[in-house]
């Protein structure tokens, strides 16, 4: 059976096309004369733009920062908050310590997107309420915690994400640092509950100017000289001696709690393409000028259908898929050096209310990338191609209970805390249309 199917492919590569059919023949040793591989590439495409009421941002050691603004998408803007914990509730020979200064350092983790050769600013501001968990242990982007509107520290930088152990490290104001060493030097401080009364955490907000994201690590360490530098607001302070000697200098480090950071994802589509996009109401590609939208992060997927599948089952008595690959078509004039193709896409099954079932995975049960595939430098003929073989062969199978189920395409894994955005075109984009290409054997 495999040389057979071996032969049917190297026939299809050999035997001329019927155009008014688009139809290979298969060869007589078949069992039946009329034994055919036809191939379809016009099969109808459903595609409509959705997005997720709410993505888990907590507990991923991720701070995402930045904010963008284009016609397509509209304002994108991502703040990070975040409890902090001392690593010690005393300070050290508490009766001759005197504070010096409390800095905030953020290592960055590589990652970076948009135009990172303009000024990039950052304000930090104490929150005005305790960080609290939904019910399921998770805090979403759409989570909401109001914070001081008085910063306790700003920067302008220009951003070095790629450089190797490289950080940002944000003065934080005096009168904010005195204060939370006067409350440790009373002694106190016993728990991070009562802690939790006075200093309930900070907020890391991007300026409107911005025109690009950040991304920084929650646990990062470099280490460095003199000091290593960690993801933490860090306290300096220092004892005085009477009898001459040299002062004697300290540190005490604030961390960021994983599972008590979260990163909250603000978004205006009110002067965009996607004006009438909500979690409630999908847009379907022909309302869209025939494109639809992917927006990692913010949850914003392309819902593929393929909704007449079946029909294939009309046109032989017995029909066989052999190969079927979908091939998706960045939409021409969406993309630039400053909002980029992303070089991989995920793909998912999903059911009728739009929740993931599972990844598609290679044989070994890794889930799969779609990688992006490019002819040439102006990238007009950008394509991501992948195999939908064992998706559409349960799609007409009677016996399974795939009545609704979809693709959902996506940037990035669903999990990841990444911006990445893409605008494809669908089967009847003029210039850029998605298709599948489907070889069957019928007989």
């Amino acid at each position: 059976m495999k040389n057979f199917f071996l032969g049917i492919l190297i026939l299809i590569g050999l035997v001329s096309c019927d155009d008014s059919r688009n139809e290979y023949l298969a060869g007589s040793s078949w069992a039946s004369a009329d034994a055919r591989v036809k191939l379809i590439d016009t099969l109808t495409l459903k595609m409509s733009t959705i997005m997720l009421d709410s993505v888990a941002t907590s507990g991923q050691s991720k701070i995402l920062v930045g904010r963008t603004k284009d016609q397509t998408f509209g304002e994108i803007k991502s703040s990070s908050l975040f409890e902090i914990t001392p690593s010690s509730y005393t300070i050290t020979s508490k009766n001759t310590a005197v504070f010096d200064s409390i800095n905030l350092y953020l290592p960055y983790n590589d990652y970076y997107y948009g135009d990172t050769l303009k000024t990039f600013k950052l304000s930090v501001f104490p929150l005005e309420k305790k960080l609290k968990l939904n019910s399921d242990g998770n805090l979403y982007n759409t989570s909401k915690f109001n914070y001081s509107s008085n910063s306790i520290g700003d920067i302008s930088f220009l951003p070095r994400p790629s450089k190797k152990n490289s950080y940002l490290k944000i003065n934080i104001d005096k009168s904010y640092g005195q204060a939370l060493f006067n409350l440790l030097k009373t002694g106190n401080v016993d728990s991070q509950e009562y802690f939790l009364n006075f200093y309930k955490g900070l907020a890391l907000v991007p300026s409107d100017d911005n025109d690009a994201f950040l991304s920084f690590g929650v646990g990062t360490t470099l280490d460095l000289e003199p000091e290593d530098i960690t993801t933490v607001m860090r306290m300096y302070y220092h004892t005085k001696n009477d009898n001459g000697t040299d002062d004697v200098n300290y540190t005490l480090d604030f961390n960021l709690k994983t599972g008590y950071q979260y990163n909250k994802i603000d978004y205006d589509f009110s002067n965009s393409e996607l004006k009438n996009l909500t979690p409630k109401t999908p847009l379907s590609s022909e309302y869209l000028d025939n494109k639809a939208y992917q927006f990692s992060a913010l949850g914003i997927y392309t819902k593929v259908e393929v909704p007449y599948i079946n029909n294939i089952l009309n046109l032989y008595p017995n029909v066989t898929i052999l190969d079927a690959n979908m091939n998706i078509k960045p939409a021409y004039g969406t993309y630039d050096k400053k909002f980029y193709l992303p070089e991989s896409l995920k793909y998912y099954v999903a059911d009728k209310t739009n929740s993931i079932l599972s990844a598609f995975t290679s044989s070994d049960g890794n889930e799969v990338s779609i990688t992006l595939s490019t002819n040439n430098e102006f990238l007009d003929s950008s394509q991501y191609t992948f195999s939908i073989t064992s998706y559409l062969k349960n799609m007409i199978d009677k016996t399974t209970s795939t009545n609704g189920h979809s693709i959902l395409l996506y940037p990035t894994n669903y999990r990841d805390q990444q911006v990445k955005r893409l605008v494809i075109g669908d089967s009847k984009n003029k210039v850029n249309k998605s298709n599948i290409k489907l070889y069957l054997l019928g007989y």
